[in-house]
């Protein structure tokens, strides 16, 4: 537009001084100072549209000349946006896929109707399936074994009433591979909502070691107790991660003590062992829980609610540890052996009396 107004005013001032021009050309005298006055007002008028213009071309030169530089800083930020956004995918990229690759849970992803859309390498190894055979089929179909439908089912019941995740559920399940092999299985799973589309993200992991390890525990712990029942036995048990014993209502009243003292530590129940057999009882525990002896076996004196020494056999041993193989409850039961060590005592006391009366009679 500014050039266009520029172009107009040139043409006039170039028609004015045509006219101008033949009007002092008719005319048989000179030039007057008024014909060689507008021709000095005509050159400073175009002097004046140049001065213009050349002004006008700088300030749009300098003003491109921001915007280009402005620009530039633009497309500099965009460029290092793009780079930091680019190294924050890879990065992504990569932990996902070392997760992926390298842990031991199956990680498995449903759509809001329940049909897989992710499915990671430990599913594979651990159901049997590819992930090309799973994708876009129902999870139930493909883990869950018929007869174990319905109960499924009911154990899961997803609540998506809420605005963002709901709390993490943990289900004990039957799961079966492609080969039809069935085995118990442990189900974590999160109900996730981004914008109105729900999905689940579930995470399983065979127990199969852990179950077989609770049943042989178990067993190992029925074994023990009825090996160390009998009429004179009573039963306690050791917590050696808290410390926490409990004493059977029968070994408490053998030592004369009340139901609600049942439950000591180990610390009070070494304090009721005589001062000189600790050493020995701590000793013997010590090299059971560190595997040097399978059993603990052991006599030492403890006293009562009276204040009196009893004399006590205790056999016993640890019968469940933890993931780490550390030891948790040691099991033991108590044995009265006063009439026996009595016994014993008479009978030396007998033996010295006969080598004193064999020496006298010499």
């Amino acid at each position: 537009m500014s050039k266009y107004i520029i172009k107009k005013l040139v043409s006039i001032v170039c028609l004015v001084t045509f006219i101008w021009g033949q009007s002092a050309g008719n005319t048989t005298k000179g030039p007057s100072w008024y014909e060689s006055g507008g021709m000095t007002i005509t050159a400073f008028i175009l002097f004046f549209i140049i001065a213009i213009y050349a002004i006008y071309l700088y300030y749009l030169k300098q003003k491109l000349s921001v915007e280009r530089n402005q620009l530039n800083k633009l497309s500099i930020d965009l460029k290092s946006e793009v780079i930091k956004k680019e190294s924050q995918v890879k990065e992504t990229s990569l932990a996902l896929q070392i997760i992926n690759e390298n842990t031991f849970d199956a990680i498995i992803i449903l759509n809001n109707i329940g049909r897989i859309i992710f499915w990671n390498s430990a599913a594979e190894r651990l159901f049997g399936y590819s992930s090309e055979e799973v994708i876009d089929s129902d999870l139930i179909d493909v883990i869950i074994p018929k007869e174990k439908v319905v109960e499924f089912v009911e154990k899961y019941k997803p609540d998506r009433t809420k605005q963002f995740a709901t709390t993490k559920r943990i289900l004990h399940i039957t799961a079966i591979r492609k080969d039809g092999t069935q085995f118990p299985a442990e189900l974590s799973i999160s109900d996730l909502r981004h914008d109105d589309t729900w999905n689940t993200v579930g995470i399983i992991r065979n127990i199969s070691d852990r179950k077989t390890l609770e049943q042989e525990l178990k067993l190992s712990e029925n074994r023990l107790k009825l090996a160390l029942q009998g009429e004179e036995e009573y039963l306690w048990d050791w917590n050696i991660q808290t410390n926490e014993m409990y004493f059977s209502p029968t070994l408490q009243s053998m030592l004369g003590f009340e139901k609600k003292e049942s439950r000591r530590n180990y610390e009070s129940w070494l304090k009721l062992i005589q001062a000189d057999d600790r050493v020995r009882v701590e000793y013997e525990l010590e090299k059971h829980i560190t595997g040097k002896i399978n059993m603990v076996r052991v006599e030492y004196r403890m006293k009562s609610a009276y204040g009196n020494w009893n004399w006590i056999y205790t056999r016993g041993k640890i019968v469940e540890y933890d993931d780490e193989k550390k030891p948790l409850k040691f099991i033991g039961t108590n044995t009265d052996i006063n009439e026996q060590k009595q016994y014993e005592l008479d009978v030396e006391n007998l033996q010295k009396q006969l080598i004193q009366d064999k020496e006298k009679s010499k």
